[in-house]
């Protein structure tokens, strides 16, 4: 394989005639190997939520890369931040992955009273006025993409007319307001999550009366949602899934369903041992961070009982994805880190065998991170390895079409053209750590007397 300027330029053996010379040719043994393209981590928050760009920058992005993620769709976080890494990354200055980012995440307006939130990674709109504003805003400052969450039903269809007359896509959670058909009919492009989309409601032969009972239940703001879910689960119908699925596929609409994610969120309330203190990946989390995510006290009877809702819903969440993935929905790996205990790098790898675990072969799950997300954005430069393509690939010690675990058996990773041998992505590991170690929150001011 020959690679100049980032690009594949020639691929056979080494000793055929026709191979290009090139005297800064970089040349590695791939006997025994398996080489796959460089993989996508399609749902990450690298620079917003628990990330701080003040200090994720520099913690994140060399973990991501030296776990063979040559490339990231960020969910919400601070656009000017992850513009500058990105002009940084094109320039040579910074090594990342490739980024591509909505920006901040569009939530529902505050109520009368309350504050407006000052995070960059947070939009909030209320009206359809200030829904199209958002749009229109975001796509000037550079957004690939808008990111809807938690929206009124009026602002949520206003924001699908605008992106696509302004011909940018939306994605996100389907809102409360909204059935997860009517997202698809108004091209939202890929549907984040299965739970907090409220896809299972959208399944049950109860669906109408659910949809009206979580609206009563989000107006409240009460616990009575959890029993909907559950009453969802149990009236799942075939008949509903299946027009649900060809819905999606009518319109192209994608999922992303996290499963690992989710599945953490009920071993976290459950204060499970595998999320001990002694977790060897802890140590890619600044102190204050960790200490946010550390059990303070014994589970209590209600977080036991969170915890094994949250494990009804994971496991539903994997029979749903199965479903979705025998009826040809197309779904994209991504691990929704940095959420608690979801750690970037080695969480997309674990999103993987879940995901596997829920009915796809392990071909069809590594496409989840390669080929389908250059589908999705409609690339033909990625997502395979062949002669005109990006030159993002890794080098693994296992076949992953066997045991999808051996992804995680990296032995090196090409990144923009770039070789990282294995001895590079531990000094990359090395430098996250020590980032992360040597991070230290700034202290809150003092109120003057």
């Amino acid at each position: 394989m020959v690679v100049s300027a980032g690009v594949i330029e020639w691929i056979g053996i080494s000793a055929d005639p026709k191979r290009p010379a090139h005297q800064d040719a970089v040349e590695f043994d791939g006997r025994g190997k398996f080489l796959i393209p460089g993989l996508w981590d399609m749902h990450t928050h690298v620079a917003g939520i628990s990330a701080d760009p003040a200090w994720s920058k520099n913690v994140l992005l060399p973990l991501l890369v030296a776990n063979g993620i040559t490339s990231m769709r960020d969910m919400g976080g601070d656009l000017r931040a992850l513009q500058e890494w990105r002009r940084e990354i094109a320039s040579g200055a910074l090594l990342g992955p490739q980024i591509v980012a909505a920006g901040p995440m569009l939530l529902p307006a505050p109520r009368p009273g309350a504050a407006k939130s000052t995070d960059p990674s947070v939009l909030e709109v209320g009206t359809p006025e200030e829904a199209r504003a958002a749009v229109d805003q975001l796509q000037k400052q550079g957004a690939d993409f808008i990111k809807v969450i938690q929206l009124p039903r009026e602002a949520y269809f206003a924001v699908a007319a605008e992106a696509k007359k302004a011909g940018i896509t939306f994605a996100g959670h389907v809102p409360t307001a909204i059935t997860a058909s009517e997202a698809s009919a108004a091209g939202q492009k890929s549907i984040e999550h299965i739970i907090y989309s409220s896809l299972a409601l959208d399944c049950s032969s109860e669906d109408t009366d659910l949809h009206r009972r979580l609206l009563v239940a989000a107006a409240k703001r009460d616990r009575s949602d959890a029993a909907v879910y559950d009453e969802a689960d149990k009236t799942f119908s075939p008949q509903k899934a299946a027009a649900l699925w060809a819905t999606f596929n009518r319109n192209g609409t994608w999922v992303t369903p996290t499963l690992y994610s989710i599945s953490i969120v009920a071993l976290s309330l459950q204060q499970s041992s595998q999320l001990s203190l002694n977790d060897p990946l802890l140590a890619y989390v600044p102190l204050a961070l960790q200490k946010e995510w550390r059990p303070t006290a014994p589970p209590s009877q209600k977080e036991l009982a969170d915890a094994a809702w949250w494990q009804r819903q994971y496991e539903n969440d994997r029979k749903l994805t199965g479903e979705m993935h025998r009826a040809g929905v197309r779904l994209l790996a991504g691990s929704d880190s940095l959420d608690r205990y979801v750690f970037p790098g080695a969480s997309l790898h674990s999103e993987l065998r879940e995901l596997v675990a829920a009915g796809l072969t392990p071909q069809e799950a590594l496409q989840t991170a390669t080929e389908k997300p250059a589908e999705f954005f409609s690339r033909k430069d990625e997502g395979t390895i062949a002669a005109g393509r990006r030159a993002d690939m890794v080098l693994l010690d296992g076949d992953p079409s066997q045991e999808i675990a051996n992804t995680q058996k990296i032995s090196g990773v090409v990144l923009a053209g770039q070789f990282l041998q294995r001895k590079d992505l531990d000094a990359l590991l090395e430098k996250s750590r020590a980032a992360a170690a040597a991070w230290k929150a700034p202290s809150p001011p003092q109120s003057q007397q």
